[in-house]
């Protein structure tokens, strides 16, 4: 189809449009091979090289050759030329016959094609400095972007030729293609997610005159889609709307991946749309991994061919710059989850007590996704069912006693499969279908097992976000990460405290719940050697129940276990919380006593020796009460001993003393 000049000036004014806009290298030439628009946005790597005949006849050896095939098979082409530049070749048909050829691009798309090499300098003639100095202002270009703007450009120069007996309506479908193209632009620079979804939404209603169009959001498992925004004349129809994706023209779009339209009031209904929508027209939009991340709904309009045309290409673009927010909101959220499982570490990790850490790790998972309530759930191995260990938002006391075992309720169904729980509507899920509790305020919860090595150790319920909103796929996958630290955390301070009642166990005497020899040694012998360093006074008092043979012959050996108990009590509530109380052994008792020389540890024993005497009925047998009274030794550090046998030894002899000149006192040890 010959040009005219007319139609020429416009395509020219088009091409520099574009290739402004786009950034891209653009030129074109009639089925000839003849070059009727000059490059626009020309690239400085391909101006340099035609300088030189070598490097003129390897252009000509590609790019020459790919617009010669154009012309002989209609059929697009792409390729990396001699100089790392990827170049798009496209023909335009009208008629039937190749009309002209369309070749832009030449760009890079790889940091490496960058580098300059031996074959490459050869090949195109241009010195390896000249080379580097060219392209170090040329960084790479995404390939999406290359192939979205050739099909840009495509649809463009096709509109443009095809209807030149349409001027008015080729201007305005030109003008509404570069407002998008420009639009598309704009928005890889918007942050805002609201802006952004509201932004293409008005474009779209006043470029293309739609009555109504809204942005649809699909969760993380394409069961359901959720209105973002809406534009237009029943914009408050759409208000709230969400649709389960399972069947009807929300699979099919989702499945197939393409514009699709429907007139049918059944498929309307099917959608989740009442009567009086008469056509629906739908645009996924699918990002590079063939994900569909949205859809672009508009109700009852009339899309002419080239206007469906046009609109998938932007969705096209579109799709790109969500998709490049997507990966941006992922690092953010990474950094976001990073954060906090470092915060999350640094707290958790310096907190051994189970009870506290119960409630932190709730609290900090529930702070993770904004949510109001929650419940951390143990699996008790004895019993086999869970048991309710922190709460938040809801009432402790009532849960406590609560115990559920595999396969009861949700919880139990969690920890029997291991699998997670994502509901958005706990009345029409079918894996829970069931009636929503009044304390609850939203229909939507999460309940994930908490593993380690693939064993459930327990549940994490979180449920009502603070904005009323429904939890996502990304809250479950920012609460599955800390989770699993957090397990470990869990079972670490499990592990803690059962160590903790071992060593206990092992330090402790059952009876009286003192500290018992063996204990006693270990502590002697540290604060001696403290003392050494320090050169502190050191104190030990020795401590025997007078006459206790006595008491276990007359009065049983229940009698003598109370007078033992009764002794520890008084001996506990007479020291300070630096000193040691230890069971010695039979009815004798020891007490160290830190940084205090023997007159202070005198003052000490006799205060044990008088609470002694202000018990008159200690112990009772029958109808008969009985007094006990104990007989204290004292030896000090380092006076009387330096090593831990010693002063043992020298506080003994002190006691030894008391017993003899008539028990119930208190004796210094002394040097004659």
């Amino acid at each position: 189809m010959p040009m005219d000049q007319e139609t020429l000036a416009a395509w020219r004014a088009t091409q520099e449009g574009f290739a402004s806009l786009s950034g891209l290298s653009l030129l074109s030439f009639d089925p000839q091979r003849t070059l009727v628009c000059a490059p626009s946005q020309d690239n400085s790597i391909c101006a340099a090289v035609q300088c030189s005949d070598v490097g003129e006849r390897h252009c000509q050896a590609h790019c020459g050759k790919a617009v010669a095939m154009a012309v002989e098979t209609a059929k697009p082409a792409f390729l990396k030329c001699e100089a790392n530049l990827h170049v798009f070749t496209v023909p335009i048909m009208v008629g039937g016959k190749v009309t002209l050829i369309l070749q832009g691009g030449k760009r890079f798309i790889a940091e490496e094609e960058r580098i300059p090499t031996d074959r490459l300098t050869d090949r195109t003639n241009l010195p390896e400095e000249a080379f580097v100095a060219l392209a170090k202002d040329q960084p790479p270009v995404d390939n999406a972007r290359v192939l979205a703007a050739a099909r840009y450009v495509e649809q463009a120069a096709r509109l443009l030729f095809e209807s030149r007996h349409t001027r008015a309506t080729i201007g305005l479908k030109l003008s509404s293609l570069l407002t998008l193209f420009s639009l598309v632009a704009d928005l890889q620079q918007e942050s805002d997610n609201e802006i952004f979804c509201s932004t293409v939404l008005n474009s779209i209603g006043i470029l293309f005159d739609v009555n109504t169009v809204g942005f649809l959001d699909v969760d993380g498992t394409n069961e359901a889609l959720r209105l973002s925004q809406a534009f237009g004349y029943q914009k408050e129809l759409l208000q709230g709307y969400r649709a389960s994706a399972r069947e009807g023209l929300l699979n099919k779009v989702l499945a197939e991946r393409r514009h699709l339209r429907t007139e049918e009031t059944r498929e309307i209904l099917k959608m989740g749309l009442p009567a009086t929508v008469h056509s629906v027209d739908l645009f996924p939009l699918v990002v590079p991994d063939a994900r569909v991340e949205g859809l672009i709904l508009i109700l009852d309009s009339t899309l002419k061919p080239d206007d469906v045309q046009i609109l998938e290409a932007f969705c096209a673009q579109t799709s790109l710059v969500l998709h490049n927010r997507l990966l941006q909101h992922r690092l953010q959220e990474a950094a976001k989850r990073d954060l906090a499982m470092s915060r999350i570490a640094q707290e958790l990790g310096s907190s051994l007590d189970t009870d506290q850490l119960f409630d932190l790790i709730l609290e900090r998972l529930v702070s993770l996704v904004d949510a109001e309530k929650g419940s951390l759930m143990l699996l008790d191995e004895q019993e086999g069912s869970l048991a309710v260990k922190a709460v938040r938002g809801l009432n402790m006391k009532l849960l406590e006693s609560v115990r559920v075992a595999p396969h009861q309720g949700i919880s139990g169904k969690v920890l029997a499969t291991g699998a997670s729980l994502l509901v958005s509507d706990l009345e029409t899920d079918e894996r829970v279908a069931q009636k929503q509790r009044p304390r609850y305020r939203t229909k939507s919860f999460i309940s994930l097992p908490l593993k380690l090595n693939h064993r459930t150790i327990g549940v994490l319920n979180v449920s009502d976000k603070i904005s009323g909103e429904v939890f996502s796929a990304e809250d479950l996958e920012r609460l599955s990460a800390v989770a699993t630290y957090a397990s470990v955390v869990i079972e670490r301070g499990t592990y803690y405290r059962k160590a903790e009642e071992l060593k206990q166990l092992s330090t402790m005497d059952p009876l009286t719940q003192l500290a018992n020899r063996r204990y006693f040694e270990e502590r002697l012998l540290e604060e001696v050697q403290r003392a050494k360093r320090h050169e502190s006074p050191l104190s030990l008092v020795m401590l025997d129940l007078d006459d206790f043979k006595k008491i276990n012959d007359q009065y049983g050996h229940p009698a003598g276990d109370e007078a033992l108990r009764i002794t520890a009590r008084i001996i506990r509530q007479t020291i300070r919380t630096i000193d040691v109380a230890c069971r010695y052994g039979g009815e004798e008792f020891a007490i160290i006593l830190p940084q205090t020389g023997k007159p202070g540890a005198a003052v000490i024993a006799e205060r044990i020796c008088a609470e002694f005497r202000k018990l008159d009925l200690p112990v009772q047998q029958a109808d008969r009460w009985l007094k006990v009274t104990g007989s204290l030794g004292v030896a000090g550090f380092p006076e009387d001993a330096e090593s831990p046998e010693g002063l043992i030894q020298q506080a003994d002899i002190a006691l030894y003393s008391a017993k003899l000149h008539g028990k119930d006192q208190v004796v210094v040890f002394e040097r004659h």
